[in-house]
């Protein structure tokens, strides 16, 4: 019997009638169409268009048997591309997968002629649910439950079966009927079966609609996106409006990449709370931490049977962003959509770079920083070059101006402190701020002291100038205050708190007033200035003098009987102000006689009126904060660790913080009609501390100053950083070894021991806060893992006000890459050396959970010229200390080096982005090439997808356990890849053909050296 090739016949029944159902060529397998001798027009009545699409008509028609009306899809495929039919075929085979589900629109028949196609479909009465809502004016909490509930019931089946449809939209919720709220999902034109985890590649769906994760330069995502859609139709069902609309698109895709929308109280005052907490459950950017289907359905909210309030929904806008009018036809939405985005990322790339930290050409990426003159430093006078203008503040002593360069024409404020008249005390006070501030400059949120005239009469201290007010009116003035909110706020004062302290500098007077805005509108330019009373640390409790504002000053200052106090004092402050951002109003409050005392007995509560809805870890972390005793009190560092900063952003949305607004508004007006003087040389009113003691007392403690300890000469002791003398007199310079933007690395001699050491010098002056920030975790991480035989060793660091100086070991044996590139590859054994003390190394490092970010050929360095095998992890420039999982967030790395997990759009990766990076090295160990290769798209390309191959020309020779190794190192998904602990206990290094004993391996490296020195 021969077989019509075009009519391959399987039998199957679908409808009442029983049609023959054939394979269809042109779609391939497995797809099934319904073929039937008569022509499709004798068969079906075709009645109105109901739909129309870029290469599909929707029409209703009627069967002429069975009298039964169905939706034909009728497709025209002359005006289709080739992948346009592979869409097509995914449409299809999608629907039979999932053609048996729930709250699904049924596919019955496929017909395929010579130009048309006909897709024959469960037909909804009920049309688009939103000419539902928008014929009815009005929607319950309980009706968008019940369209909700529905939706997830149909996405729970899809995803079961590993479908994801990718573009859930209003206009693709179709209801059953005319008389109930019954959705089923329609149209899966961009519906696929994903066959691997985060298996689809297709920027495809609606804007506003569309989750994050598909928006990624280079995106691989899964069936969880169409979750996000649904967070974003539950938000427009509740309140009438997109959480992400905006006219400009690329805005539109801007706020969705991070997440940006907001609960508006005028539109969600009487949206049950239930009701937000699962669209912020939904609407998380993080696809691994968004709710899947069965955990939406399991919600409260959705679990619920009662009713809800009306909901008077802004029909005319509902009706503006939904139902648009819509073309005769919509073209390409695939190549649209990529344009448009594409458009999108090419005028954001500039913006992207600056706030990424990679390498290129392994050479360090130049971020645009305004480099700054100091003219005094020429020897002529301020009014040289500044011409001063508008009073900004003034007081006895004291003015505020603002100033603009005559050169650059660059405006500033200028404080200009007579001290002809100044005290002694009050001089040595001026001059601790302007110290203080020359140490701190770069530092995170922190206004920046750029340049100090110390004249005869007056001393003038240019810094930048803060426009934006205090921080109690910016937040006053927000249309929406969140916990979320206030949480940034937080956030940015640990940030700068953590610095300050890390620098052993006490600022002495943190209160609201002290936090500025630089730009009204930007909530990320807050800063902490005003250090009029900040001091250096020089050793625990050593600070005595009595100074601060009144609501805000630590319980260890006031105390008479106490040895001193020291930066842990400004913590106390920060707590007070944290509960006024929550609360609105202040801890401690009352007459001055009765302040002192509540605050030496820490004499506070959270009434409820005010507190109920707030975090419960909020209040933990205040409790921590307010602590009496110093020793126990949260440092700036923990608090960035502690429970409710490490709550995901979308668990803080809900709670609504209007009260606590208004209590700022009102604190911040009567703070605006008290004057507030510039002068900072004086302690606080005896009519506060009179509550402490007698006067005697009183005046007793505030005359006491700093406690040092004298320094005693001892000419047996190397003298060091802690000997209070400066580098220049204890070190002599040689030569330059390296440098960068801001660094330079120099050969010094220690004058007093003759020890050769090297010492990279960071010059303070420009440098740019996120280089600060990642300046003091190299130096701590660098500490922490100090012990480690395979770390370059840091010796000692001089901390001053123009230079932080940073004593290191010399490794005299230059970069490993020089090593690479004479041999052109390593011999296996020789590699298997070399990688054993990375991992060594690295396994130290994760061990105290520091991740180096920036493993490559270049940053590891050969101990001695006589050794190509004796390596050390070397460059911490963007090591960080890891204090819970995934808490790394910035960008950065070497280009060809650094792990998928950071390339993401919002990174949150951990410890193990550095055995990608070892992976690399290993590589190129073996290989002799990087296995990521070409212009920056592809290898970032491929980096994403993990695509990379080893060449038999160049791998023919090496084991493959080698290459097992190297490959689970390079594994895109880091909970597979391979940990430093469990790669040095790989087959590659127990190989028993091989050098594996550590004696052997010892035995092995001399050999090396013998040979590299007759060589």
């Amino acid at each position: 019997m021969s077989v019509d090739k075009k009519k391959k016949k399987v039998r199957k029944s679908l409808v009442d009638d029983g049609y023959d159902v054939l394979q269809a060529p042109s779609l391939g397998q497995p797809v099934r169409i319904v073929i039937h001798p008569q022509e499709f027009g004798n068969l079906y009545s075709v009645k109105e268009e109901i739909g129309l699409g870029a290469f599909a008509k929707v029409y209703r028609a009627l069967h002429g048997n069975t009298n039964k009306e169905y939706a034909i899809k009728k497709i025209d495929r002359e005006k289709m591309v080739w992948g346009d039919r592979d869409a097509l075929q995914d449409e299809v085979n999608s629907l039979m997968i999932v053609r048996e589900g729930p709250s699904i629109v049924q596919l019955y028949e496929v017909y395929e002629e010579d130009i048309y196609c006909y897709l024959v479909m469960e037909l909804c009465r009920g049309g688009e649910l939103f000419d539902r809502i928008l014929e009815k004016r009005e929607f319950s909490e309980k009706e968008a439950r019940d369209c909700c509930r529905s939706i997830l019931n149909g996405l729970e089946y899809m995803h079961e079966r590993r479908v994801a449809h990718r573009d859930l939209k209003p206009e693709n919720l179709l209801l059953t009927s005319d008389v109930d709220t019954t959705v089923k999902l329609a149209d899966f034109g961009f519906a696929r079966r994903v066959k691997q985890m985060n298996g689809l590649r297709t920027l495809c769906g609606t804007p506003g609609y569309l989750a994050p994760e598909i928006l990624e330069r280079f995106p691989a995502y899964d069936v969880g996106c169409d979750l996000w859609s649904v967070g974003v139709i539950l938000y427009l069902l509740l309140v009438g409006y997109l959480p992400f609309e905006d006219e400009d698109e690329d805005k539109v895709f801007e706020k969705t990449r991070n997440g940006q929308y907001d609960f508006h109280p005028t539109y969600w005052k009487t949206v049950s709370t239930e009701a937000k907490t699962l669209v912020t459950k939904l609407l998380t950017v993080n696809p691994a931490k968004r709710w899947s289907a069965t955990e939406a359905l399991q919600a409260d909210w959705v679990m619920r049977k009662d009713g809800g309030e009306k909901t008077s929904l802004n029909i005319d806008k509902l009706k503006e962003k939904v139902k648009p009018e819509k073309p005769a036809v919509e073209g390409d939405r695939v190549k649209n959509l990529n344009e448009n985005f594409a458009g999108y990322l090419e005028r954001t790339q500039d913006k992207e770079q600056q706030q990424q930290r990679f390498n290129k050409d392994d050479k360090a990426a130049k971020r645009p920083t305004r480099r700054f003159e100091e003219d005094s430093k020429s020897g002529k006078p301020f009014k040289e070059f500044y011409t001063l203008g508008d009073i900004l503040g003034e007081g006895g002593y004291a003015c505020v101006y603002r100033a603009v360069h005559k050169r650059t024409g660059d405006t500033y404020a200028v404080k200009d402190v007579n001290t002809s008249v100044l005290e002694k005390s009050n001089k040595s006070a001026l001059q601790d701020e302007i110290a203080a501030m020359k140490l701190l400059r770069g530092g995170p949120h922190i206004i920046r002291l750029f340049d100090v005239f110390e004249e005869p009469d007056n001393t003038f201290m240019i810094m930048e100038e803060m426009k934006g007010g205090d921080l109690l009116t910016r937040i006053s003035d927000k249309e929406v205050y969140t916990e979320r909110e206030a949480r940034k706020t937080c956030k940015i004062l640990f940030d700068a708190m953590d610095y300050i302290h890390k620098k052993k500098i006490a600022h002495r007077d943190i209160k609201p007033e002290n936090v500025l805005m630089v730009e009204a509108e930007d909530d990320t330019s807050i800063k902490i200035a005003d250090f009029g009373f900040a001091k250096r640390v020089v050793k625990p409790n050593c600070l005595r003098t009595l100074c601060g504002t009144a609501q805000y000053v630590a319980p260890e200052v006031l105390d008479l009987q106490s040895s001193g106090y020291d930066q842990r004092a400004d913590m106390w402050s920060v707590g007070v102000v944290i509960y006024i951002l929550l609360g609105g109003y202040a801890p401690f409050e009352g007459p001055v006689q009765e302040l002192a005392r509540a605050i030496c007995k820490a004499d506070y509560c959270f009434h409820d009126k005010y507190w109920s809805d707030i975090s419960d870890s909020a209040k933990e972390m205040i409790d921590h904060l307010l602590q009496i005793n110093p020793v126990v009190r949260l440092s700036a560092e923990n608090a960035l660790q502690c429970k409710w900063m490490t709550i995901e952003d979308e668990a803080l949305m809900v709670t609504d913080l209007s009260a606590a607004k208004e209590g700022m508004k009102n604190r911040a007006e009567e703070s605006g009609r008290t004057h507030k003087p510039v002068d900072k040389f004086t302690s606080l009113d005896m009519s506060f501390t009179s509550a402490l003691g007698t006067f005697e007392e009183v005046m007793s403690r505030r005359g006491k100053r700093t406690v040092l300890d004298p320094v005693t000469e001892d000419s047996g002791k190397i003298e060091d950083s802690s000997s209070g003398k400066t580098f220049d007199a204890l070190y002599s310079w040689g030569r330059v070894i390296d440098d960068g933007e801001f660094w330079v690395i120099h050969e010094c001699r220690h004058k007093q021991s003759k020890e050769i050491v090297a010492v990279k010098r960071v010059e303070l002056n420009d440098l740019d806060p996120l280089d600060a920030v990642a300046l003091q975790a190299e130096i701590a991480c660098l500490k922490m893992v100090i012990d480690s035989p395979y770390v370059v060793k840091l010796k000692d660091v001089f901390d001053e006000p123009d230079f932080t100086y940073m004593i290191l070991e010399p490794l005299r044996g230059g970069q490993l890459i020089d090593q690479i590139i004479e041999k052109k590859c390593y011999p296996e054994a020789e590699a298997r050396l070399v990688a054993r003390k990375v991992l060594l190394g690295l396994e130290h490092c994760h061990s105290r959970r520091v991740a180096i970010r920036n493993i490559t050929c270049e940053n590891l360095m050969i101990t001695e010229a006589a050794s190509s095998v004796d390596v050390k992890l070397s460059d911490f420039s963007f090591a960080k200390r890891v204090l819970h999982p995934n808490s790394l967030v910035t960008q950065c790395g070497t280009e060809g080096y650094v792990a998928p997990e950071v390339l993401e759009h919002r990174p949150a990766y951990d410890v193990q982005c550095d055995m990608w990076s070892v992976g690399v090295v290993l590589y190129i160990l073996l290989g002799g090439y990087r296995p990521f290769r070409g212009d920056e798209d592809d290898v970032l390309r491929a980096i994403r997808y993990g695509e990379y191959k080893f060449h038999k020309r160049y791998w023919k020779g090496i084991s493959d356990d080698a290459k097992i190794l190297i490959s689970r190192m390079l594994t895109v998904n880091p909970i597979g890849r391979i940990t430093a602990t469990a790669a040095l206990s790989s087959d590659w290094f127990y190989d028993e053909s091989e050098y594996s004993t550590e004696e052997e391996e010892e035995q092995m490296t001399e050999s090396l050296k013998r040979t590299t020195i007759k060589k």
